[in-house]
């Protein structure tokens, strides 16, 4: 009695989605997306979805899944009675299972049936993400399930009874006991005083087959992709499965001359875009707007998720100041800007762009007589053979402190006169009112001033 007191409450979280990292085909069997797409684009590419129900332990990497078809879904109760029975990294049921408020819906007696087996079933408030952050990780590993079983053909059926077996094999491999080869120690010894637990016998009084609701919460997921990509089969020979990747399939043609492999260019235009929207004085939304674009499909594109249709990149091409240089085969941020000192990363690949690799002398520049602006510190970007670019910093901030290290070859602070210092500050504060003034209000700036930027008559000495 004495050491049943001295146990520690158990607690497991319990999950059902459709995977969103695991598809069935026809041909190839399980198929594993890097990339989730929507369920709508893998019917459409001969994929059948899914679906996914696991147990985790609370607060450790331990977990068993299992698998149905969609057509033939397992009861929640067939499922945590053979979880619970089989899988002895869960060391039996627990005290308490913890479900979202869509698992205890789809079910509605299943707290009361568990509450004769001295099982509580706890629901997760809306701040509670633990629950969600189990079964997120739960979707991520399961793409990585080694194939230890081979289905005795491709079918649907069969495919999906090999996957429950490779998860099984996976959890007991993962439970079992030897080093783990973590980097943190104290999760090594809460693991260890886990499986030292002793092991639960699940009480009989689940098995009743008790049919669930499903609804669209199962592939909630989906919500939030980007339009479907291009992509194309791969076998990994590490997991043994066959992989669906996106992008273009990569060219293997070699020249015969010099034996090299051939690869098709990199486009850098989502790469030029993303550090440009981190500059831009407006924000991500109205930049969006500006370019006819929604914010999600901007986010998508710059994050490299999304492709744009041909008028959709021409648009927030021309907004945004890019060009394609020919020479060198990739965009270019052309400018002339305004920009923003918000993200070091995103400022200094910029400059780099736009200097050519530090061909520039960049330079805080403030009035000879005068005061200065007491809330922006402005910086000239003056690359040689291009307009200027001017970069506001808030004064006060950290990453003002380091522009000298950022911007390479910087020159400090030079005086200009005030009138051409009176310019700036007003070009800076017309240009951020909407992102399609930016580079306008800029052309408009250094066309005004062309003989002192071209001559560097503005800096003296």
């Amino acid at each position: 009695m004495e050491n049943q007191l001295q146990q520690p409450i158990r607690e497991h979280h319990f999950y059902v989605s459709i995977a969103k990292s695991l598809f069935h085909h026809p041909q190839h069997g399980i198929v594993a997306v890097r990339d989730p797409m929507r369920l709508t684009d893998a019917k459409r590419r001969g994929l059948d979805s899914i679906v996914l129900y696991g147990l985790t332990v609370a607060g450790l990497p331990i977990r068993w899944l299992t698998f149905s078809t969609v057509g033939q879904r397992k009861s929640l109760r067939e499922v945590l009675q053979t979880g619970w029975r089989n899988a002895e990294g869960l060391r039996g049921p627990p005290d308490i299972l913890r479900v979202n408020r869509y698992v205890a819906q789809a079910d509605p007696s299943l707290a009361e049936d568990l509450a004769e087996v001295g099982v509580r079933l706890e629901v997760a408030d809306a701040k509670d993400k633990t629950v969600a952050a189990s079964l997120r990780s739960a979707q991520d590993i399961s793409g990585w399930l080694s194939k230890r079983n081979a289905p005795v053909d491709p079918s649907l059926a069969a495919s999906v009874d090999a996957l429950c077996r490779d998860a099984h094999e996976d959890h007991d491999w993962r439970a079992g006991r030897g080093p783990r080869g973590l980097s943190n120690r104290k999760l090594e010894d809460n693991i260890e005083r886990w499986l030292e637990l002793p092991m639960r016998r699940p009480a009989g009084g689940l098995l009743e087959k008790v049919e669930w609701e499903a609804g669209p919460w199962l592939s909630s997921w989906e919500a939030s992709l980007p339009p479907d990509r291009d992509r194309y089969f791969k076998h990994d020979g590490v997991t043994g499965r066959m992989w669906l990747h996106s992008g273009e399939e990569p060219s293997e043609d070699v020249d015969d001359d010099d034996d090299i492999t051939t690869y098709d260019e990199y486009d850098n235009l989502p790469e030029i875009a993303k550090n440009l929207v981190a500059c831009w004085p407006n924000p991500p939304k109205e930049i969006a707007a500006t370019a006819g674009l929604t914010l999600r499909h901007l986010q998508w594109f710059i994050s490299e998720r999304s492709n744009l249709d041909r008028s959709a990149r021409y648009a927030l091409e021309r907004m945004l100041g890019i060009e394609y240089d020919e020479r060198v085969g990739c965009y270019t941020p052309a400018g002339p800007y305004v920009l923003v000192a918000r993200k070091a990363q995103a400022l200094e690949a910029i400059y780099q762009e736009i200097s050519g690799g530090g061909d520039a002398c960049p330079c805080e520049i403030v009035p000879a007589q005068g005061q200065a602006d007491p809330s922006w510190r402005y910086v000239l970007f003056n690359a040689f053979g291009r307009p200027p670019t001017l970069v506001m910093a808030p004064r006060g901030e950290a990453i003002t402190e380091r522009l000298p290290d950022l911007l390479m070859n910087y020159e400090g602070i030079r005086p200009v006169a005030p009138a051409l210092y009176r310019d700036v500050v007003s070009t800076c504060a017309r240009a951020c009112l909407k992102p399609a003034a930016n580079t306008r209000e800029m052309q408009a700036f250094a066309e005004r001033h062309e003989r002192e930027w071209t001559d560097c008559a503005w800096l003296p000495d």
